[in-house]
């Protein structure tokens, strides 16, 4: 398994230390997050196929999708992907693990388990409060898409609300210009602290609803589209890591 360092940590860093429950921000949803490594000879379609059908019951989480780093440097060095859990709040998160963990490994009726393809860093895992900035979004319903992440630090001063409302300037600016793709800001609630940026780091997350229509997004602004145009920035922000969403498993699906 690759080993976590620094550049991996610094990754995630952005998250840390922050009081998800500001002002005027929406309920958001709990997600779980580990980062993974495939085992040597397994392919990503090898490890989602195999988790896709895995047996499930009323104790799964809401979603399970599989975040594969295609254009993530300081992730790609230690890991491959993140398997990520939507949970509807923390209590339920903590009520329906602990019923997993009591009931008898169903997993192993299949024969394999998930630690045939793939090895999880138990130091990665977190818990993340999760908030859709635009609500009346295209949605992402299919079995892949691609996917971005931004870290960002707060400016002295700034709050998670003035983050989001920021984001919503600029959802709106990209529905005004043809694309109406989700975004989603991030804060931690639990995980590793990594290098802390004094309790101001949060992501905004962009989910196409399909590759081509995150494809046609990325290129907007070469024709001259400007997302922040009217908006004054709340934070500095990296550039945008591209991932690749595997959806493992949705309720009701």
């Amino acid at each position: 398994m690759k080993r976590l360092t620094t550049i991996g940590i610094t990754f995630f860093s952005l998250l840390t230390c922050f009081s998800a429950q500001g002002q005027n921000l929406p309920p958001g949803a709990i997600n779980q997050i580990i980062s993974c490594s495939l085992n040597e000879g397994t392919t990503m379609a090898e490890a989602v196929a195999f988790a896709r059908n895995n047996p499930r019951d009323e104790n799964a989480p809401n979603q399970v999708y599989f975040r594969q780093a295609i254009f993530a440097p300081g992730f790609k060095e230690n890991y491959d992907f993140t398997i990520v859990s939507y949970y509807p709040s923390f209590s339920e998160m903590n009520t329906r693990i602990t019923a997993r963990n009591a009931r008898p490994d169903i997993r192993a009726r299949s024969g394999r388990r998930g630690s045939d393809f793939f090895t999880c860093d138990s130091a990665t895992q977190r818990v993340l409060l999760n908030r859709t900035i635009n609500p009346d979004n295209d949605g992402f319903s299919g079995d892949q898409t691609l996917m971005s992440v931004r870290f960002c630090q707060l400016n002295e001063g700034e709050t998670a609300a003035d983050a989001f409302t920021f984001g919503q300037g600029v959802a709106r600016n990209f529905r005004a210009a043809g694309d109406n793709s989700m975004m989603q800001l991030y804060t931690i609630l639990l995980g590793p602290v990594g290098e802390a940026v004094a309790g101001r780091g949060l992501a905004i997350a962009t989910v196409a609803a399909t590759s081509s229509s995150y494809a046609a997004r990325i290129d907007l602004p070469n024709g001259g589209f400007s997302p922040t145009e009217g908006l004054t920035l709340p934070m500095a922000c990296d550039y945008p890591a591209m991932w690749r969403t595997n959806t493992i498993y949705r309720a009701g699906n």
